[in-house]
């Protein structure tokens, strides 16, 4: 219910009170008394009208006041945030400029540091490597008739050396000894392979001459093909002769000697020492000459 509705309500209530209270009153008195009291209320509607109208145009104009004031206040707060924020970031990015400028500083000033360190360390190792050289030098210079004297004799003993080669190599050399059963002449396997493997060494010397000497342990033969030591030592030489001619030797390099029991390599008295003197040696001679 509205402001104008509860007024005329009211003054209607008056009316009704006070002809009640006035009594009888007569119909023209009555009519004339509502005029008034209509045209009063009238009046007082109208002036209530005109108050609410001004009031509710103040309220109007003070809302939009408000409104105006709260958005502007709003603004004005965004962009108090916004140069707050634009000043917090030129002061942030001042400050790492000038971290950066003092890093820059120090990195540099401890880079000039080592580098002095490093031409001081490298002048330091240069004197003593140079102190190293002339000490070499001096001490290369003192012993160098000494150094002569020891460069001479190691070219006397290196002649030495070639002579004694020279004169090695001139003298027969025992390749192999292969020994042979009691009372036997035929080479065993054992033998033939022993053989097989100086075929190459005599074949890379095709000038020497090839001795193949007979042994025999001095065991007098009784029996047999044989009739002495000699025969037995001979034919002992022959058989390994003939193994050789046969792996492709030449037949005029090589000379077969039976010597009996006459050059021993062991006592005769004990049966290892016979089994050993039982033999065949192959005897490479370089200068031909006879045994």
């Amino acid at each position: 219910m509205n402001i104008r509705g509860t007024f005329t309500i009211a003054a209607l209530l008056v009316v009704c009170i006070t002809v009640i209270g006035c009594g009888k009153m007569n119909e023209e008195e009555f009519n004339m008394w509502k005029d008034q009291h209509v045209a009063a209320i009238n009046q007082s509607n109208t002036e209530i009208n005109t108050k609410i109208t001004k009031l509710e145009g103040k309220v109007d104009q003070n809302n939009k006041a408000t409104m105006e004031a709260i958005s502007t206040a709003k603004d004005e707060a965004i962009a108090a945030s916004q140069q707050g924020d634009a000043d917090t970031i030129a002061a942030a990015d001042q400050k790492a400029k000038e971290n950066d400028a003092k890093l820059r500083a120090a990195l540099s000033k401890e880079i000039d540091m080592l580098g002095n360190k490093s031409n001081e360390f490298a002048k330091a190792e240069d004197a003593k490597i140079q102190k190293e050289v002339m000490n070499l030098a001096n001490a290369l210079k003192a012993q160098d008739i000494d150094l002569k004297k020891v460069m001479t004799q190691i070219a006397s003993i290196l002649e030495d050396i070639s002579e004694l080669k020279a004169e090695v190599a001139n003298k027969p050399t025992l390749l192999v000894t292969v020994n042979f059963k009691s009372g036997h002449t035929r080479l065993s396997k054992e033998g033939m392979e022993m053989l097989d493997g100086i075929v190459g060494q005599i074949m890379e010397n095709p000038e020497a001459e090839v001795l193949v000497v007979g042994h025999a342990d001095g065991t007098p033969v009784l029996s047999g093909g044989h009739k002495s030591n000699w025969d037995l030592s001979q034919s002992r030489a022959n058989a390994a002769a003939k193994y050789l001619k046969d792996k492709g030797i030449d037949a005029a390099r090589i000379k077969a000697v039976g010597k009996a029991h006459t050059e021993p390599v062991a006592p005769q008295n004990t049966s290892a020492g016979r089994a050993m003197n039982r033999r065949v040696e192959i005897i490479l001679n370089p200068t031909s000459s006879m045994m």
